[in-house]
């Protein structure tokens, strides 16, 4: 838990697991695109982080990580999927970004760090021009422009075609380096079988790997997580035509600090 110099309190996520030391980094307090199955996404906007505020989230967790050890290189990857949507705070993310990298700092390589997005389209073209070694995480969580309308609003403004051209266009920039799909899977909502086969047209254009992750529950939202078998389906039909896939089972549920779970403390 960190606190930021106004008073407000935002959650880092720190992880390790003997081979890599990932932090999860936020890059907003609040979030101001709304996805309905997302607890941030209820706060609204509050303000966005400064470059400072973002580096400061990595100082904490390398003293976290030091203190248990790890003393050489203690961070090995960032991913920028704690609070808010990095690239709606576009200059003071890609500015973190670059400071990591410098050598007298936290000499963490571009290419170590993810950045994940709802679907800001012309942001995504950009950091393609501008940054294409950087990893891009795609929130998709639905195959169809009506589910994903419903679920995620900003799809109304880029729709899952434009979107996915993005994709395509970060990974030809990229040397066809693989885009990662995060899709949340919801009960009755996006996890059939027909949501399976529109999945796997929609990806088979670039190269991607695909992180499912069963829905982490939120409090006064409707949504569940699908049974285990309903997921072992799923997975199984992406894995059969050949998709790297892995089902993510989210860290930190126990805390409300998993995917989709976090909300800001102190945010009046």
């Amino acid at each position: 838990l960190l606190e930021l110099s106004d008073g407000r309190r935002i959650e880092t996520v720190a992880m390790h697991d003997g081979k890599r030391r990932t932090v999860c980094v936020s890059s907003q307090v609040g979030c101001a695109l709304g996805c309905d199955f997302c607890a941030t996404g209820q706060l609204g906007l509050k303000r966005n982080l400064t470059t400072g505020e973002i580096i400061d989230q990595l100082c904490h967790a390398v003293d976290v990580f030091r203190a248990s050890g790890h003393t050489e290189y203690p961070i090995s990857n960032v991913v920028m999927m704690g609070m808010g949507e990095p690239l709606h705070n576009y200059e003071s993310v890609v500015r973190a970004v670059r400071l990591m990298g410098l050598e007298m700092g936290l000499a963490i390589s571009v290419q170590r760090v993810t950045i994940s997005t709802v679907g800001l389209v012309p942001q995504i073209r950009r950091l393609a021009d501008e940054m294409p070694r950087v990893g891009l995480a795609i929130s998709l969580n639905a195959t169809t422009d009506e589910v994903r309308n419903r679920l995620m609003p900003i799809n109304a403004r880029w729709p899952i075609s434009e979107l996915m051209d993005a994709a395509k266009y970060m990974s030809d920039r990229a040397g066809r380096r693989r885009v990662t799909i995060e899709y949340a899977l919801i009960a009755g909502i996006n996890d059939t079988d027909d949501d399976a086969r529109r999945l796997i047209c929609l990806v088979s254009q670039f190269p991607c790997k695909i992180n499912l992750i069963p829905f982490n529950p939120v409090p006064d939202r409707p949504y569940r997580r699908p049974s285990v078998e309903r997921i072992r389906r799923f997975h199984a039909m992406l894995v059969d035509r050949n998709l790297t896939a892995t089902v993510r089972w989210s860290k930190g549920d126990d805390i409300a600090a998993a995917c989709g779970q976090l909300q800001a403390l102190n945010v009046g």
